[in-house]
């Protein structure tokens, strides 16, 4: 399973990116299969919370990811190959395809593509994201200039399938 790990401003909390639309909700982790599991209730980790394309892990105090790291990777990896064995609190929202493509969606509008954009005077901003179609409306500069279209599909929608790949269409909204 592919992850690997991000650092956070909060020196105990590690951000495992994994695959998009892989967990079906968000929220905190009430339940992980085996390995995972046994890192909450033995104390390794104070907390498991599921987010769209990551899963953030909060060491307990006096751990270190120098010492657990390793444990805390290995136990991941096995977690996130039965998908089926997590369970979130009653406060967890459920996070269909179009959810997790929306959130995949706004995070690359947000960053190098959005970016790109802002540097050329334009703006990429997703509109709305319904049945695995996504619609974004291109605006500033970007609004009517013929390379606008290459920056939605060659970049946008490239990075966007390659970690949704049922993702439909991209369109620019109306």
């Amino acid at each position: 399973m592919p992850t690997h790990p991000l650092a956070t401003p909060d020196p105990a909390v590690l951000r495992w990116v994994v695959p998009d639309g892989l967990l079906p909700f968000a929220g905190t982790v009430a339940a992980a299969p085996t390995a995972l599991q046994a890192l909450m209730d033995d104390g390794t980790l104070a907390a498991v919370e599921a987010v769209p394309g990551a899963v953030l892990t909060l060491l307990a105090d006096g751990r270190t990811w120098a010492d657990e790291g390793a444990r805390v990777r290995t136990a991941l990896v096995e977690a996130l190959g039965s998908p089926q064995g997590w369970r979130g609190t009653e406060q967890a929202s459920a996070v269909g395809p179009d959810e997790a493509l929306r959130a995949a969606a706004q995070e690359i509008a947000a960053g190098r593509v959005g970016a790109f954009a802002r540097s050329h005077g334009g703006t990429l901003e997703v509109r709305s994201v319904r049945d695995g179609v996504v619609e974004v409306a291109m605006e500033g500069a970007c609004h009517d200039c013929a390379a606008a279209a290459i920056t939605m599909h060659a970049r946008f929608e490239h990075l966007l399938r390659r970690r949704c790949p049922w993702l439909a269409e991209v369109r620019e909204a109306v």
